[in-house]
């Protein structure tokens, strides 16, 4: 494996503020012990079907060998209510993806958050031979515009976009370990990465890497003879942005109302603060239910705080 410097710092899950900050100095980190084993081969055993199922990519996007369970969400019931709402998740994607901002209706001073929602949730998995991807920031969707911070230091709301990327097997760098930069998500749009200055994500089974949205990164090639490297990716935006998976349209809404209330509202069956998303008026999964809301149609957002007297 070639030297790389630096490299992607190792935290246990443990240590939310150390994980915190590993994000805020590198844009990326290992969190060791994310989950169970038991956790990882459930889910692996409910993405194997589509793995199986898939067809080679056509395009650049994806090497050919690599295969691909979309809407990992709606098909594995243990991914979506043990890692989409995993609560260290919630709190890391709430320290760099949620938005906060005010706004005054005449004297009385509003306050709205929107949360993190999951733009996309899928399994990937690269066969023998497979050539490493392109090294990008996923935040390319968003057409997000970075500023170079590498000499003032990370800016609180640079990102929109957190990942989590947890391995269904040991991933080495021999099996197409995930490539990233640490310390990327500090640069300005107009430097482009190299890839003598990336580091291999190198997990075992139970750890998670976690991304800023701005951190360049890529799938490694896989040099094996016969292994193949899966993984289960969790990609969380803020809640006014467009979800690169449109999960509203590949999930019926018997299957959804049988989600826990947490996983209807991260992955979107929810209004944004404040009124991001609605179905006539009401908040989506209450459309779902068929519930009227009575008599009468209330602010879909509530919350507020009272202005300040200036002296």
């Amino acid at each position: 494996m070639p030297h790389a410097l630096p490299q992607i710092q190792r935290v246990d899950r443990s240590e939310p503020e150390n994980i915190i900050q590993a994000i805020i100095d590198d844009g990326c980190c290992i969190i060791k012990n994310f989950t169970d084993k038991e956790t990882v081969g459930a889910v692996n055993a409910d993405a194997r079907p589509y793995l199986d199922a898939d067809k080679p990519w056509k395009g650049d996007l994806f090497p050919p060998e690599t295969r691909r369970c979309t809407n990992l969400g709606g098909r594995s019931v243990t991914a979506r209510e043990k890692w989409i709402v995993d609560p260290l998740i919630r709190q890391l994607t709430a320290t760099f993806v949620d938005k906060t901002t005010h706004n005054y209706y005449g004297l009385t001073k509003h306050t709205y958050t929107s949360e993190a929602i999951v733009s996309i949730a899928l399994s990937m998995e690269i066969g023998p031979g497979a050539k490493a991807q392109r090294l990008h920031r996923d935040d390319k969707n968003y057409h997000i515009d970075h500023e170079d911070q590498t000499a003032t230091g990370y800016r609180a709301d640079s990102d929109v976009e957190l990942a989590f990327l947890i391995p269904g097997v040991k991933t080495t760098f021999e099996n197409g370990a995930t490539q990233a930069i640490p310390g990327s998500h500090l640069w300005g749009a107009s430097r482009a990465p190299k890839i003598e200055e990336v580091s291999y994500a190198e997990m075992d089974v139970g750890d998670a890497f976690v991304m800023l949205g701005g951190t360049y990164h890529a799938g490694g090639a896989n040099i094996t003879q016969n292994e193949k490297r899966t993984l289960h990716g969790l990609f969380y935006i803020r809640g006014y942005m467009r979800q690169e998976e449109n999960i509203y349209l590949v999930n019926k809404p018997e299957d959804v109302l049988t989600w826990s209330p947490e996983a209807q509202k991260v992955l979107g069956y929810s209004v944004s603060s404040p009124n991001i998303g609605f179905a006539e008026f009401r908040q989506p999964i209450d459309y779902l239910k068929g519930d009227s809301g009575g008599d009468f149609i209330g602010d879909l957002d509530p919350s507020q705080e009272p202005a300040k007297s200036e002296t």
